[in-house]
């Protein structure tokens, strides 16, 4: 430890019967405090640190729908440097083992012939700036397979000698998805996006499909299967996910149910709702919120799903006892969002911004990774909007919220223009019944016109349920 003392020339006071009387030290004393010149390490130091340009994100997730995507490596500095300096970047395959050994993961390394960066990597700063961009393209090609995650790990590997580099901070990943054969959902790079709910007791998640617009592109991007639930299990004495029958057998023939979704481009998450007992998703410690986590990303990967949606209703207190289990918060709620992220960064976690998981009683930083990093979409409530919170942005929100079993609000020509305006990513559709559909695309109509400059077209199809027949709409319809 480095140790600095203080020299200083002290007065000395002497009170003798009342009167002040002063006299001067012969010597400098050594007074008692020190500096740990540790403590102050990094005031001056420039730290360098590595993000994607347009998400602003470390963990980046990917979806080429074309043959080439254009993105930016982005180098941020703790301060502006005086002088010009510079880093350059590289992919590394000793990074992204590091990475899968942390995250529990088997992601395989990009081609990295397919791979590019402008200026070979290397980016300028200049003085008096705090960041710089390199350009990097990504190229499709034939050896990629579907349905799997790549990884583009990409490090620092050479900096100026006034840049501070770490490995936590000089690194950022791509987890990239080959989307080139899914692409009948795809609307655009920058479009607002549909979410839809299904309630799975009553009906058909393929009627998903019933939804076009009239250029033959689906209305929704993510289907929620509403829902599986977390239930206390006492033989293992953690948390669990508990599948009603109805979910079970959408999961068990997922290839018939929810595969034609997912070829389609159409995302499709489960959700995660309380169950009445002792466990909840806004009551687990750090632990508990670990193990379930876990388990919910081999649910994603046994069935191929994207990821999860979780709602904080219908839990009861819980038991302070149990180590798997604490006083249910938002922190907790937060806690196991990180840890579902960590456990599965290639899959979406959204929530139901309702009650404990509501976004704005979050800590918007969890062991140094901000919010953006670990929750990717906010959906509110019948009637209302999410805003976001932290570093998130109005990308990964909700403006509206439609409840088609009730009269909550509809995606009209100046709505959907609101949505636009004010920057939304999302916006939201709960329990879509094809009984109901007379009513529910009359109140689709003409928000798809203004959003992607298509209509809405009216329903021809419609699925039973547990039935994967295209049933005509409605001359089938009884």
């Amino acid at each position: 430890m480095n140790i600095q003392y203080i020299k200083l020339g002290l007065l000395a006071t002497l009170f003798v019967g009342g009167t002040a009387l002063f006299t001067s030290c012969a010597d400098d004393l050594d007074v008692g405090t020190q500096f740990d010149k540790e403590m102050y390490n990094g005031v001056y130091e420039n730290n360098a640190y590595l993000r994607d340009g347009k998400s602003n994100k470390v963990s980046n997730i990917v979806e080429l729908y074309g043959e080439t995507y254009q993105t930016s490596v982005k180098l941020g500095l703790s301060k502006a440097p005086v002088t010009e300096t510079s880093a350059r970047v590289k992919i590394d395959a000793a990074y992204l083992a590091a990475y899968n050994k942390v995250h529990g993961t088997e992601f395989e390394l990009y081609p990295e012939n397919l791979i590019s960066f402008a200026n070979e990597g290397k980016l300028v700063v200049n003085a008096a700036a705090k960041s710089a961009e390199v350009n990097m393209a990504i190229q499709a090609g034939e050896a990629l397979q579907e349905d799997k995650t790549y990884a583009i790990p990409v490090v620092i590997s050479e900096h100026s000698n006034d840049l501070v580099v770490n490995d936590e901070n000089g690194s950022c990943i791509y987890l990239v998805k080959d989307m080139r054969k899914a692409g009948d959902a795809y609307k655009g790079d920058d479009v607002v996006q549909g979410y839809l709910f299904f309630e799975v007791n009553d009906v058909n998640p393929l009627n998903a499909l019933s939804f076009k617009l009239e250029n033959g592109k689906f209305l929704w991007d993510v289907v929620v299967l509403f829902a599986a639930n977390i239930n206390y299990d006492a033989d293992a004495g953690r948390p669990k996910v508990q599948c009603n029958p109805n979910v079970q057998y959408l999961l068990d023939n997922n290839e018939t149910f929810l595969q034609p979704l997912r070829r389609r481009g159409i995302k499709v998450l489960l959700g995660i709702l309380g169950n009445g007992d002792m466990t909840g998703v806004a009551q687990l410690s750090t632990q508990g919120a670990k193990d379930f986590a876990r388990e919910l990303a081999q649910y994603c990967k046994v069935y191929n799903l994207d990821g999860v949606n979780y709602d904080d209703e219908y839990s009861k207190s819980p038991d302070l006892d149990n180590p798997a289990l604490t006083n249910r918060s938002s922190a907790a709620a937060a806690r196991l969002c990180y840890e579902t992220k960590q456990a599965m960064p290639d899959k979406l976690v959204t929530v139901f911004d309702y009650s404990y998981m509501g976004i704005h009683g979050y800590p918007t930083e969890i062991e140094g990774k901000t919010i953006k990093e670990w929750v990717d979409i906010s959906v509110p409530n019948y009637g209302s909007s999410s805003s976001p919170t932290g570093d998130m942005t109005m990308k990964q929100c909700a403006g509206l919220a439609m409840e088609f079993n009730g009269g909550w609000n509809s995606l009209s020509a100046s709505t959907a223009q609101g949505l636009k305006e004010r920057g939304y990513g999302w916006f939201m559709g709960f329990a879509a019944n094809p009984k109901l559909y007379g009513n529910i695309f009359s109140r689709l109509s003409g928000g798809g016109t203004v959003l992607y400059g298509s209509e809405v077209a009216a329903p021809t199809v419609f699925y039973k349920k547990n039935d994967p027949t295209p049933y005509k709409y409605p001359d089938d319809f009884k």
